[in-house]
């Protein structure tokens, strides 16, 4: 993504939509996809309080789920300043406030500054980012242990679902775009990172994939 990227990212998940993710979250928790991912992550082992790197996190979700599963720390970088703002109060709200850090940034415009994470998650980011090679290839790189992520899946309803959601937004006269990747494309660039598919899943419309770096 871009300075513009990230525009139109602040335009797309702006505070309006931001509250309204968050209360779904108080009430019901994590999406089943991000569910699943959770639970996944769950099955590898990692060393002792472990350290998040949630990229385009949202209202944080996942690194709320994880403190208090004993992580020890994470960063929370995103595009939308609306998630983060939200993200932080409600990290503050648990009593994790001096454990996240947050950062709005194009993430990989601003990876290689980043410290190291034991564990890296990408929720429904991939899919906002034209260039997932680069994407990925950063998040890779930020990984010590694994990288986790979900994206939607190549089917036609899926797409059409996706190409709706873009005429929309033209119509409206926003530049925010969703993409659907192709799955091999993106284990290719992962593989080329140094890392190996651990675990996959998902639902029906979101795939989820967990992978190991290679020792």
């Amino acid at each position: 993504m871009t300075c513009c990227r990230c525009q139109a990212t602040d335009e797309q998940f702006d505070a309006r939509f931001a509250q309204h993710d968050l209360k779904r979250f108080q009430s019901r928790g994590p999406d089943a996809s991000t569910r699943q991912l959770l639970a996944a992550i769950g099955e590898i082992p990692l060393p002792p309080e472990p350290v998040l790197l949630d990229v385009g996190g949202g209202v944080g979700a996942i690194h709320h789920v994880l403190l208090e599963r004993g992580f020890a720390r994470a960063v929370h970088v995103d595009a939308s300043a609306a998630y983060l703002a939200v993200a932080e109060a409600e990290a503050g709200r648990r009593g994790h406030a001096g454990r996240v850090d947050f950062l709005h940034a194009d993430f990989p415009e601003v990876a290689q500054s980043l410290p190291l994470a034991d564990l890296v998650t990408l929720d429904r980011v991939v899919c906002c980012d034209p260039d997932f090679t680069r994407l990925l290839g950063a998040a890779a790189d930020r990984a010590r242990r694994l990288v986790a992520f979900s994206y939607p899946r190549p089917r036609f309803i899926v797409r059409l679902v996706m190409a709706a959601f873009n005429f929309t937004n033209r119509l409206r006269g926003r530049t925010f775009r969703a993409y659907v990747h192709p799955p091999a494309a993106m284990t290719a660039a992962l593989e080329r990172a140094g890392t190996h598919r651990r675990r996959e899943g998902g639902t029906w419309f979101w795939a989820v994939e967990v992978f190991e770096r290679t020792l």
